[in-house]
């Protein structure tokens, strides 16, 4: 998707800073099992029937990015742990680098490396290795195992099939999109203002900002994610009351009132949050370096902006904890329209899978493995460490972190029942992440399912995604004013084939509607 250029950019820089900020996950599932039920659950694992020891065999695995600090003698205990509950199995945990992760995988497939288990994801190769087979289905192997089955939501499991089958273990740790903002608590409160609930509360705090204060600007971000700008900028934000519903394809959106498939240009749930961002940046609440700026982040630890882009994921709000350390500095989240009853659309879609290799002689042993994982003592164990040496525990559902050891549990271990907190996570960006990941906060999107294959338009798709860059982010940015930057991007979409491309992502959804 053009999309998949904006979320594998948006995703390996959210991804490389929870390799720093381990823990971003939360409750969720009432059916996982507690610290306190581990040993009665893993007696209970198909791991653990036997009571004569097991043969341990050896699975290989690929993930990219860099070795955590420490990772040898995390692994060493893993290992151990899982000898001692006769699993049968040990891990050999290979990381590579991002920039070359996809085609490394691809390459060692091709030559007939046998390995056991890696990372894929929709945004990667996951497509091209199910259609050609190198990739096995997981769907009886799942059921056989309890604790796997039960740490990650019904809903998350069969909103993350492909071709109705389970290709990959879904991991993430939320359920769907809550977007809203990090703003400046202290300058909130310096100037008499309640608690911001709405768009309009926010858009009030942010020309305050820039009317009183003289060296704090209203509100940065990053420019690669302008196109968050129209979400979170408008009024029915974390709702169900817009008429239009994103696709997995940027630039297209789903009507609820006709059915049909349109471009930005006539998606009427647009035309108010376009309208105010080009007000905001001939204004200056948005920088007029918006399309250039890639230190948001640097910035608003500075201390130098009163207000950020924010979404209620376990990460994005632990990025910005540098800025407390400003003098007088605090801070809080605000999701608007959070305590409206009209829960927003979900997918339920995750964006990254442990999959099983065909040429794997061990798929039996790695859902062992997986099973074993959806145990809260071993969960815990991989992903922050030596309890006592690496962290410990804070409650439930948070820890202390005492070392640098931190696992990257997207690629192994997220389940929204399991994850830990860090100690020093914003209050309310704990609650709004704990809500973000339960199912019951979100409703079912109509379109849950679709995943676009531009096979059949692919010169015309092609042609298409180079204007999510040239003409949708800066209109989104509001460089280009609302009503001339949707002419432009029609007459430069449908002039090298868009409709085609509309007609496509057409017929695939209404398959999927069919079948829903």
């Amino acid at each position: 998707m053009a999309r998949n250029k904006m979320i594998s950019t948006v995703l390996a820089g959210g991804l490389s800073m929870s390799l720093l900020l381990t823990g971003c996950g939360g409750g969720g599932s009432s059916a996982s099992p507690s610290a306190s039920d581990a040993n009665a659950t893993n007696s209970a694992s198909p791991a653990a029937t036997s009571t004569a020891p097991k043969e341990v065999v050896e699975l290989k695995a690929y993930f990219p990015g860099d070795k955590p600090s420490g990772f040898e003698d995390v692994l060493k205990a893993v290992n151990d742990k899982l000898k001692a509950d006769n699993v049968g199995a040990s891990l050999n945990i290979n990381f590579l680098p991002w920039s070359d992760y996809g085609n490394s995988v691809s390459v060692k497939m091709s030559a007939g490396e046998a390995f056991d288990m890696y990372l894929d994801a929709p945004w990667l190769s996951m497509s091209q290795m199910i259609a050609s087979g190198s990739i096995i289905p997981l769907d009886d192997l799942v059921a056989a195992r309890k604790e796997l089955k039960e740490s990650i939501p019904d809903q998350m499991w069969e909103s993350n099939k492909f071709g109705g089958k389970i290709m990959g273990i879904p991991l993430g740790t939320t359920q769907g999109p809550m977007n809203g903002f990090l703003i400046r608590k202290d300058l909130r409160e310096k100037y008499g203002m309640s608690e911001l609930k709405t768009v309009a509360d926010v858009e009030k705090f942010l020309y305050t900002v820039k009317e009183k204060e003289t060296t704090i600007k209203p509100f940065v971000i990053d420019g690669r994610k302008a196109d968050k700008l129209a979400l979170i900028f408008n009024d029915n934000v974390n709702t169900s009351k817009d008429s239009d519903l994103e696709t997995t394809v940027s630039m297209f959106y789903y009507s609820l009132t006709d059915k049909k498939v349109v471009g930005a240009w006539d998606n009427a749930s647009l035309n108010q949050p376009l309208e105010r961002v080009t007000k905001y940046y001939k204004d200056g609440i948005l920088s007029k370096n918006i399309a250039q700026e890639q230190n948001a982040q640097t910035l608003f630890n500075q201390g130098k902006y009163a207000a950020t882009y924010y979404t209620a994921d376990g990460v994005e709000g632990l990025k910005y904890l540098d800025a407390m350390k400003n003098e007088g500095v605090q801070l809080e989240a605000v999701i608007p329209n959070s305590d409206d009853a009209a829960k927003p659309y979900s997918t339920f879609q995750q964006w990254n899978f442990l999959s099983i290799p065909k040429a794997s002689k061990h798929a039996d042993l790695v859902m062992d493995v997986a099973n074993w994982l959806s145990i809260k003592e071993n969960h815990d164990l991989l992903e922050y460490g030596i309890e006592g040496k690496d962290w410990e525990a804070v409650g439930d559902t948070s820890y202390k972190a005492l070392s640098n050891y931190s696992f990257p549990g997207y690629v192994l271990t997220w389940r929204p029942g399991l994850v830990r907190t860090p100690d020093n996570m914003l209050p309310d960006d704990k609650a709004f992440f704990e809500k973000a990941s339960k199912s019951d906060s979100f409703t079912l999107s109509p379109i849950a399912g679709f995943s676009f294959n531009a096979e059949q338009v692919k010169t015309e798709y092609a042609k298409t995604t180079p204007f999510f860059d040239s003409v949708f982010l800066p209109l989104v940015q509001g460089v280009l004013p609302a009503d001339t930057g949707k002419k432009t991007l029609k007459d430069k979409v449908m002039g090298v084939g868009g409709q085609k491309v509309i007609d496509e992502i057409q017929k695939q959804i209404d398959a999927i509607v069919a079948g829903n």
